[in-house]
């Protein structure tokens, strides 16, 4: 937005409109400023604007000359204007009727009265400040006039409220600088039938969705082909032009060096040529990133590594790989998306890399590292390697959450830093209860994102074995889905699109659901035995669910005061114990005497496993 002068920021004072400009302290806003002595009654303003403005019909780009527009006539009355005093005019741009959000020029006001506008005035406001669309807009013009004595600043006229301004909607048309297409679209590439690809449109770029003139940039990743991948780049129009034969409207490589991992692209009609791109073969992905403003290209073929590991964080600046980022069990370009947890609590600088990146550092290399493209202190953005960014570009958290989520996007090359203060319970809710309450639950057992507990899925009203979590119980702006889990979902638990699934049917399930890396486990209780000194510690004295009671019972076992715990499905890796009030994983060996034992595993009702015996 151009700096506004006195004379607006007095308008802006009045409250006739608002801009989005950071005012200097300077330049306003002022409601004080000078009011002119010529009234509201004492001028007139007849606008001259056009329905339509092209600028094309006012600026000839050929000879580099203009013609002023015309825009609007202001009469004073014989004797009103002071001595030594001139009319000063400004004209404001909106797209919107209200001038919420507007741009500003100077206009020229001659002895006649005659109000005229620069063209290229306007066309370098209007790309600058409001949008580089060059398609056709209404906008709506106000021209605003005030008085200059001597050297003095200029003073508005009239009061607020006051009409002493002219305004007019016009269809206006800057010259075309620029178009650029909703879409684009890889044309060849993996598809030996180019003709096909085109009529199909399947390798469509991505993009924000933004007005493409705010955010020009375009992204696709796709399928090598198994030798030299060959193709081109087209718009819509392109397209349809293919299946008339017509093959110029296709995008190539200005230059015409076909295997140029950057540079300009132009419409094969101006390059005279195919000059279509190519990727040796090898690659496996190919990334190509357009800037349609800038009409360049990038073309990366992409390679994703089975592992990566952060360097720095929590540990040593070195070539280890202890600190390995944590994935699903897909493959890599199926599932390109790689997380570790790094404490907080302290300043933490970290970059990471693949085995040969921590190999390099070795041998002194630390350039094959990655680091951020912005500013260190992103939680959010791109990444490249080193030798690409010029310089160390390393991530940084300050400290202030107790731990942070680090998700990279290998094949989009994106990043993602979450700060993480863990809640201490997490919340199921599903078909077990009827959709209705969130009781049962399981608990942090490791402060760094690690929730584990026992759940009971079953399916009373045959509406599907389904369920989610939710972090506050009732509350379904907290919750968690299958959607969440980038790390994957494992064991006897599934995806439901969308809902989590018990895929081994209605039971107890022991769950172990990482919040840290989003990813969640299952093992179904097929069987939850009691074994101590009471039975030589050999075979387990099984237990029976209770499903109205939520437990697992057992009567006649005998337990005695020389120890003894619960177990799950015959095997010690998951083992109940600690005290009967407060169950723990691995807990020291319980010494209570009695015959029948209930354990109470989901946490429903209470916030620890505990168990009852008699």
């Amino acid at each position: 937005m151009k700096k506004l002068n006195i004379f607006m920021s007095a308008l802006l004072g009045l409250g006739l409109a608002s801009c989005s400009e950071n005012f200097d302290p300077e330049v306003g806003p002022q409601s004080n400023a000078q009011e002119s002595v010529l009234q509201v009654g004492d001028v007139t303003v007849n606008t001259l604007l056009p329905d339509a403005i092209s600028l094309a019909d006012y600026i000839d780009e050929e000879n580099g000359t203009e013609k002023p527009i015309s825009i609007g006539l202001a009469t004073v009355k014989e004797g009103a204007m002071p001595e030594n005093t001139v009319l000063h005019a400004e004209v404001m741009y909106s797209r919107d009727p209200s001038f919420t959000d507007f741009a500003l020029t100077v206009a020229e006001v001659n002895d006649a009265g005659e109000i005229t506008l620069s063209p290229s005035s306007l066309q370098e406001t209007y790309f600058n400040v409001i949008t580089k669309n060059p398609n056709t807009t209404t906008l709506y013009m106000r021209t605003v006039l005030g008085t200059v004595t001597g050297g003095d600043a200029a003073a508005i006229i009239g009061k607020p409220g006051e009409n002493f301004y002219a305004e007019k909607a016009v269809q206006f048309t800057p010259l075309n600088k620029l178009t650029i297409a909703p879409a684009y679209y890889i044309v060849g590439g993996p598809n030996s039938d180019w003709a096909g690809s085109a009529v199909n449109r399947s390798i469509k770029f991505q993009h924000s969705g933004e007005d493409v003139y705010v955010d020009p940039v375009f992204t696709v990743t796709f399928n090598a082909a198994d030798g030299d991948t060959w193709f081109a780049i087209a718009d819509d129009q392109a397209c349809d032009a293919i299946s008339s034969g017509d093959w110029s409207q296709l995008y190539g490589i200005v230059g015409g060096d076909s295997e140029a991992k950057e540079g300009k692209i132009a419409r094969r009609s101006e390059l005279g040529a195919d000059n279509s791109f190519k990727v040796p073969a090898g690659a496996k992905k190919i990334r190509v990133t357009l800037n349609m403003m800038e009409q360049t290209y990038k073309v990366e073929a992409v390679s994703i590594a089975d592992a990566y590991y952060l360097v720095g964080g929590n540990g040593s600046w070195s070539s280890d790989k202890s600190q390995k980022f944590s994935h699903s069990d897909k493959d890599a370009f199926e599932d390109p998306v790689f997380t570790y947890v790094i404490k907080g609590g302290s300043d933490t600088w970290f970059a990471f890399g693949d085995a040969d990146a921590l190999d390099a550092i070795d041998a002194g290399d630390w350039t094959q590292l990655y680091g951020t493209t912005g500013a260190s202190e992103d939680l959010s953005g791109s990444f490249d390697r080193r030798y690409n960014l010029g310089g160390d570009h390393s991530f940084h958290v300050d400290g202030s959450a107790k731990f942070y989520r680090f998700t990279v996007n290998m094949l989009e090359n994106t990043y993602q830093i979450t700060p993480l203060n863990f809640d201490p319970y997490i919340y199921f809710i599903g078909a077990t209860d009827g959709w209705a309450n969130a009781e049962q639950k399981l608990a942090l057992t490791d402060e760094s994102g690690i929730y584990t507990g026992y759940l009971y899925c079953a399916d009373p009203n045959g509406w599907g074995n389904e369920f989610k979590f939710q972090k506050t119980p009732g509350d379904w702006g907290t919750e968690i889905n299958t959607g969440h889990m980038t790390g994957g979902i494992s064991g006897d638990f599934g995806d439901g699109g969308g809902n989590f699934k018990a895929t081994a049917g209605e039971g107890v399930y022991y769950v172990t659901l990482n919040m840290a890396s989003m990813s969640i486990n299952a093992i179904k209780v097929e069987k939850m035995g009691i074994i101590g000194d009471f039975n030589g510690w050999g075979a387990d004295f099984e237990m029976t669910w209770n499903a109205t009671d939520y437990c697992f019972e057992a009567t006649g076992a005998g337990v005695t005061a020389n120890g003894w715990k619960f177990r799950l499905n015959g095997g010690w890796d998951i083992n109940l114990g600690g005290t009967v009030d407060n169950l723990v994983a691995n807990g020291d060996n319980l010494s209570v005497v009695g015959n029948t034992i209930k354990l109470y595993p989901t946490r429903k009702g209470k916030d620890n496993i505990y168990c009852t015996v008699e």
